[in-house]
This record gives C-alpha cells, structure tokens and sequence, in this order.
C-alpha cells in the first residue's frame, strides 16, 4: 500500500502558546521565521505524500491565505473548513468527501520523522482498519512527562486508550500519524465526535486499532518551552521544510 494522502487536523485554538495564538492558528505559529506547519508539511512530502488536506477551524482564514497559492512539484494542499467548536472526528466528517480510501491523518502541532515503510508493512500485515502511532516514552519525554494513555500488546493491537492518562499499565503516548481507512466513518452521523474519544474506542472493542510502537522523539508545540525545544531540534538537526517559497 502507498499512502498518498495526508490530513491535518489544524482547528484547534492552541491556549497553552498564548499570545502567540491569540491571532494565529497553532499550527502557524513561527519556528525560525517559518510556520511549524511547514515543516510538517515538509517530512510529508520527503516520505512521498502527495495530497494534504488541511482541517481548519478557529483561525483558519491565516492558514488559507498562507497557502492557498502555494505550489510545488511534488505536492497538492486543499482545505476543509469547520466550525471553531467542531471536535476531531466531526472535522473528519465535514471532509468525508476528500478522504481517499487510506489516508496519514496527523495532529496539527506534533512533528516526527515519518517512518512511513514500516507504518503502513505493518499495517497491511494486521488488517486493522486504523493504525495509531505509539512513543514508547521509555524516559519520559512526552508531552505529558511519564504519563501514558495507550497500552500496546505484543502483537501490536491496542488494548487501551485513555485520554485522561488515568489508567495503569499504559505502555506509550498516541502522537497521531494515524493510517485511517476511510470506511470507518459514517457519512451520515451529525454528531460532533471525537475522533479519539468517539471512533477509536469501538475499533479497539473489534480488534481493528493496532500501534505502530517506536522509540524515536517526537516534538510537539503545545506551550513556549516546547515550542523553543522544537526550534532547537529544528536548528541543530537542519531540518528542512521542503517548501520553495516558504
């Protein structure tokens, strides 16, 4: 399977990063004169991605503007748009009609490099319909310190999800970059859905949500420290957006 498609979830209001975000969308926030968005968009398109779909809500009209004329060779963008209020899921629904067959749905403000051989070998190997990217936070460098909300089983299907971090015996952190099969939506719901609270949990009941456990630090952009820590990872690594013009 080639995954082509990448969404982005990229609606949320970001209140941890104010001021930044009191005229910005999170994802558009600077890092090192370029929206972190870029370089998101970048590790896509270097592990062959095609086609970003961006789910815009509160702000969305800067991430708009900002690419509505972008272009390149190797690359296409387009956008839903939702409301401010809409949850996760519902921002997936207002796109239905986007979404390819399988798609690589991310977090807006979570970066890691992409492993995207062995994300969708597994995969294809275990017939889930979703597969969720796990850190294994073994020394506790996830954004939430040592606190888990996955527990992964040893033949990678996932047992757990808690969004609360509340339960014991988690073994990682869900960070997104999730292999999606289309037909797990419900064109027809009008529900304001969590993706992670509402659609993940019955696929764990069917033994349809695998984990894609790795080791490799991933960054995120949730508050001003973070924010400074991914720009010092950005800077010492070169990390290149990928993006001319940008």
């Amino acid at each position: 399977m080639k995954l082509e498609q990448a969404v982005i979830l990229a609606g949320g209001k970001g209140e941890r990063l104010r001021p930044l975000t009191d005229h910005l969308p999170r994802p558009m926030v600077p890092v090192l004169d370029k929206p972190f968005l870029d370089y998101l968009i970048g590790s896509m398109v270097a592990v062959g991605i095609k086609r970003v779909l961006l789910l815009v809500g509160y702000r969305g009209e800067k991430i708009i503007e900002y690419y509505k004329n972008f272009r390149h060779p190797r690359c296409e963008i387009d956008f839903s748009v939702g409301a401010v209020e809409d949850q996760t899921g519902r921002r997936l629904l207002n796109a239905y009609d986007k979404l390819e067959k399988n798609f690589l749905l991310a977090y807006g403000d979570n970066y890691w490099p992409i492993d995207i051989a062995g994300m969708t070998r597994l995969y294809e190997e275990k017939g889930a319909k979703v597969s969720a990217t796990v850190f294994s936070n073994k020394n506790g460098t996830s954004e939430y310190g040592p606190e888990n909300n996955v527990e992964v089983g040893p033949d990678h299907f996932i047992k757990r999800y808690d969004k609360t971090r509340k339960s014991r015996d988690m073994n990682g952190v869900d960070i997104g970059y999730f292999i999606v099969d289309k037909g797990i939506l419900d064109p027809e719901s009008k529900s304001n859905a969590s993706f992670e609270e509402n659609v993940l949990p019955p696929l764990i009941a069917q033994s349809n949500l695998i984990g894609y456990l790795t080791d490799r630090q991933y960054y995120y952009i949730t508050n001003v420290p973070s924010l400074k820590n991914f720009e010092a990872f950005v800077a010492a690594e070169n990390v290149s957006s990928l993006i001319p013009g940008h």
